[in-house]
């Protein structure tokens, strides 16, 4: 198309818009944009793609610039062995008369085709060619408290901590990993915001890089960053090995410049997941940004709509990021948040989130725990729960998790009230039970559901009698209480600093690790909370806490009640430091990839 002709034709639409208000979008690619059969088509034969939109005012044309990246068309270019175009600016014309961001970003998903991610096998397909892991066989269910055998008292009401736990046994799928694991789906997120201008957004690019090595033929990613819009560098596409080499083209030419809001992206990506044609076994979304927003209330409504099982993990950058939005936008969809002030160890956190991804052996976790104590012990219920996972409804608790991966844990924690006692217990209602779990997982592979149940059974006694069996407290319940209320007191800790109370804060911490200590056998399962509180009360310092111990203490509290990511640790001099142990939630799979990623540096990194 020449630049007269096209000219010639934008006058023409602008005089249309003169006559006919409601027509409010065009846009206008530079020529290098433009798809080889639009630029050797005659110029009868040209068109210009519009929006309409009815019941808008006429209003003055508003002209803005902004990057483009046109994902159709570099498929075309890499097709042909062409390279791909450099991310420019091309000029989009937008009459948008009183038109609000959101109105906005709705005109920009009806002309994009979100229906163009590349095809995948069916699942069951899949699950033919692949190495089964026995979900019924692996997976274990239990509810337990930390005494089995309790006493009733007449004058004082007591709390008894208890956790419903499940757990997976672990596999090693490095090895021709393509054939015994999932195949992922995977939405990138990228703020592109001016403040990420320099070694924060070569850092990026590197990680993605990276990130590419460990995605395979059945794994399938989607670009997409962000200023003030929305910009989709990619549809949602194989990474085979040709398109590896796609993706790394497109990685490079990334450029930051410009606002920042978070919201356009994940409405963007939440889209994306809502139009795919396939679905994978596994879908998760990875939101990076250094910036503060303020679109939460947005993500939060737009959330609501997205029925697909996916989770959102999000990775900070530096000291000006926003933790406490980035923790909260994580948990709406049970992910992890990872606080990066050393971008270099961006992707070694990559290696720890996707690795749990590719060792997700079941989705849609679904538990019932219902109260059916008996008379005259009906008022023996839980009465405190632990973390924001918990619904009640009724004498039913609901807990949901999206995906479970092989060698982890979930332990919800909950405190069971045993109330003043008046009567005399007999001997026939000793045993009772007290609470009742039932679990549901779907087999990411077939799509089976597998189902678990336990019960929670009590042996109670009057005070004054003799129980003849040693009581000993279970250690493993121990622990997760501890790892809550060790959380707690981390949260608790961070307000007070909030409050310019730093000493106050520390003296909790204190606290805490004197009561955890107490019990040498307790203390031996208790490593991660222990070292959390260390690191939370070096974080508590006023110096550290403004430069880097508020982000971290927000990580932990987050991690720590989803029982995932890596808590970052730094030195007493305040340097970010390298994972050189495993991470207290990872599994076999996440170790080796990050060590991976962490063989390939300098040693120099290593502490």
């Amino acid at each position: 198309m020449s630049i007269q002709i096209f000219q010639k034709k934008l006058e023409m639409i602008q005089t249309n818009f003169q006559q006919h208000p409601k027509k409010i979008y065009v846009l206008q690619r530079t020529q290098s944009q433009l798809p080889m059969s639009l630029i050797q088509q005659q110029p009868q034969q040209q068109k210009l793609e519009y929006f309409q939109q009815s019941k808008i005012p006429h209003q003055p044309v508003i002209q803005n610039l902004q990057y483009q990246m046109n994902p159709h068309i570099n498929q075309q270019k890499f097709k042909y062995g062409e390279q791909v175009q450099q991310t420019q600016l091309g000029q989009q014309i937008v009459y948008q008369p009183q038109l609000s961001n959101i109105q906005r970003s709705i005109v920009a998903q009806k002309i994009i085709n979100y229906q163009d991610d590349e095809m995948i096998q069916p699942k069951k397909e899949n699950a033919k060619q692949t190495a089964k892991y026995d979900l019924n066989e692996n997976l274990q269910l239990e509810i337990k408290t930390l005494y089995k055998m309790v006493k009733l008292f007449p004058t004082k009401a007591q709390y008894l901590p208890g956790i419903v736990s499940i757990k997976a046994k672990d596999q090693n799928i490095t090895q021709n990993h393509e054939n015994k694991r999932v195949g992922v789906d995977l939405i990138c997120l990228i703020d592109i915001s001016g403040s990420m201008i320099g070694v924060k957004i070569q850092m990026v690019k590197e990680s993605l890089i990276v990130l590419l090595q460990f995605l395979g033929d059945e794994d399938r990613l989607q670009l997409i960053t962000f200023d003030n819009d929305a910009h989709r560098l990619t549809p949602l596409k194989r990474v085979t090995k040709q398109n590896k080499v796609y993706f790394t083209q497109i990685i490079q030419q990334i450029q930051a410049n410009g606002g920042n809001r978070i919201s356009e992206a994940t409405k963007m990506a939440f889209y994306q997941l809502k139009n795919r044609k396939y679905v994978n076994n596994v879908t998760s979304i990875f939101l990076l940004s250094d910036g503060v927003d303020y679109t939460f209330p947005e993500i939060k409504e737009q959330i609501k709509t997205a029925n697909e099982v996916f989770t959102l993990h999000t990775f900070g950058f530096g000291q000006d990021h926003d933790a406490p939005m980035m923790t909260q936008i994580c948990n709406l969809k049970s992910g992890s948040f990872y606080f990066v002030q050393d971008v270099t160890l961006l992707d070694e956190f990559f290696a720890d989130a996707l690795g749990g991804l590719i060792s997700v052996v079941g989705e849609q976790l679904d538990i019932t725990i219902t109260s059916q104590a008996p008379p005259p012990y009906q008022n023996i219920q839980i009465s405190k729960t632990y973390g924001n996972m918990w619904q009640k409804k009724g004498n039913q608790y609901y807990i949901t998790q999206p995906q479970f991966a092989s060698g982890s844990r979930k332990d919800y924690v909950f405190e069971i009230a045993l109330p003043k006692f008046q009567g005399r217990v007999q001997d026939y209602q000793r045993s009772i039970g007290v609470l009742f779990a039932e679990l549901k997982v779907q087999d990411p592979f077939t799509g089976s559901i597998i189902k678990k149940k336990a019960n929670l059974d009590l042996n109670l006694f009057n005070v004054d009698e003799q129980i003849n069996e040693n009581i000993y407290p279970d250690i493993d319940v121990y622990a997760q209480y501890f790892r809550v209320k060790g959380t707690e007191v981390i949260y608790e800790a961070s307000k007070a600093c909030e409050q310019n109370k730093n000493e106050d804060a520390q003296k909790l911490i204190d606290n805490m690790l004197i009561q955890i200590q107490k019990n040498p056998n307790v203390a031996a399962q208790c490593t991660g909370i222990i070292q959390d509180l260390s690191q939370a009360k070096q974080a508590s310092a006023r110096t550290s806490y403004n430069l880097f111990g508020q982000k971290q203490m927000c990580q932990m509290v987050s991690n720590n009640y989803q029982q995932g990511g890596v808590n970052s640790m730094f030195s007493t001099q305040g340097i970010q430091l390298q994972q050189n142990q495993p991470a207290t939630y990872q599994n076999i799979q996440q170790q080796q990839m990050m060590a991976q990623v962490q063989k390939s540096k300098i040693p120099q990194k290593f502490n």
